[in-house]
């Protein structure tokens, strides 16, 4: 390992100090993502991230009214960087900090030589960052609660009415073996970037999956695209001194060692400290994030015997209404289904078209209770009885009219999803 310091020419301490400024500043981001999780494990609720962003809004408005002209507006539009109004100007700010702060830094340290030693701590604290952050989007599959499989409510949508979005999301959903593959390859990616001896292996694996995330992204129309690119740089940046000598091994056959220069404290107290963070750390962010994955995914399976279909085979309302694909008051089906943390029915009109409630079930009144809002203030109370397990009957006020639906459960095994098996021989 070469201890000896070398000359920076002035395209690379030019660089250097606009990436070390720019990527610290956007490492910000991969600190909000970690506090979110991190708050949803301890607290089971999710954490409004715009709180953390709060200070700079004000300032971050009045630059974009002044002089970006985006369009963002804080009294309606969301307050945290994503791929939004809001990132946008943050990581136009961003940019425009970086290059002006480098260029005074440029003139108050001329005489510098090199960054040997600030870039070994900089790449240190991005490599740990990164590595916690991708190991809580690579821990969210191998526990395969990221990508849901397919409510009830998506397997009666229509192919051709779902978003990019939910194409990639429900395709990744139905098959959770390559869920829990591409998980795998971040937690693996992860942990080899927490050791020095892996750290090149995980920078180059890193940049393969977050290149191919991105990619995701962008061509499914996800909306993490800037973070996720966010991510790709990191990545590119700590692989990038180690490139001619990944091309001299690969295409050259020449191994070429990969070792750079270490520095370290040698004060007792200073290198116990650093040893500690760097141990804990990760260890204890880590840890939290795969509790709260179990946890989620524990809640995922008690709510798969909450999802129900049912077909609705009598609708009274003072007489039998017939199934007519004009009639606007008749149901055609009820779906029960939990979505983003919350409790969903579905009322499935004659031509289709969903009318979405949450609902909460008394089992002591037998009654439920659609309502449109979190607030509650719209109530549609619903009495129910149940002849046998696959029949329900509602009686009670819709839409002023009083009425009683009889419905009988549809059977989810009948799903083609549900019965398709994975074969290694076609029959």
């Amino acid at each position: 390992m070469s201890t000896s310091s070398t000359l920076w020419n002035g395209w690379q301490k030019i660089s250097f100090r606009f990436l070390f400024l720019f990527l610290g500043l956007c490492s910000y981001l991969c600190w909000d993502d970690t506090i979110y999780l991190i708050h949803g494990t301890l607290y089971n609720t999710q954490l409004d991230i715009g709180i953390l962003y709060k200070p700079v809004v004000p300032a971050l408005s009045w630059l974009d009214t002044h002089i970006y002209h985006i369009g963002f507006n804080p009294e309606t539009q969301a307050t945290y960087p994503g791929d939004n109004h809001f990132g946008l100007v943050f990581y136009l700010t961003v940019f425009f900090i970086s290059v002006i702060a480098a260029v005074v830094w440029g003139f108050l340290d001329k005489k510098r030589g090199n960054y040997d030693k600030l870039s070994y701590w900089f790449r240190l604290y991005l490599r740990y960052a990164l590595g916690i952050v991708i190991f809580g989007y690579g821990i969210d599959k191998l526990i395969p609660v990221q990508m849901r499989y397919p409510s009830v409510m998506t397997m009666f949508t229509p192919y051709g009415h779902l978003d990019l979005f939910s194409v990639l999301w429900n395709s990744m959903g139905v098959a959770p073996g390559y869920m829990i593959f591409t998980g795998a390859a971040e937690v693996l990616a992860a942990f080899l970037l927490f050791s020095r001896r892996t750290a090149v292996a995980g920078y180059v694996l890193t940049a393969a999956v977050m290149a191919n995330v991105v990619a995701l992204n962008i061509f499914y129309n996800i909306t993490v695209k800037l973070f996720s690119t966010q991510l790709l740089l990191f990545s590119l940046y700590l692989l990038a001194p180690y490139l001619k000598n990944i091309v001299r091994f690969f295409f050259y056959n020449d191994a070429t060692p990969f070792s750079q220069r270490r520095y370290t404290f040698y004060t007792g107290w200073k290198k116990y400290v650093l040893i500690a963070v760097l141990i804990v750390v990760p260890l204890a962010v880590l840890t939290i994030n795969t509790v709260g994955v179990v946890n989620r995914y524990g809640h995922l399976k008690a709510d798969i015997p909450k999802e129900k279909v049912y077909d609705v085979t009598t609708f009274i309302a003072k007489d039998t209404l017939p199934p007519l694909t004009t009639d606007t008051l008749r149901w055609k089906r009820f779906l029960l289904f939990n979505q983003w943390h919350a409790d969903h029915a579905v009322v499935m009109s004659m031509n289709d078209e969903p009318d979405w409630y949450f609902y909460d079930v008394d089992t002591i009144k037998k009654t439920f209770t659609l309502y449109d809002n979190p607030a509650k203030k719209t109530l549609n109370i619903l009495h129910y009885i149940s002849p046998s397990k696959d029949q329900l009957l509602l009686t009670g006020k819709w839409k002023g009219h009083d009425i009683q639906v009889a419905l009988k459960l549809y059977p989810m095994d009948n799903m083609y999803l549900n019965k398709e098996k994975i074969k290694l021989v076609r029959d």
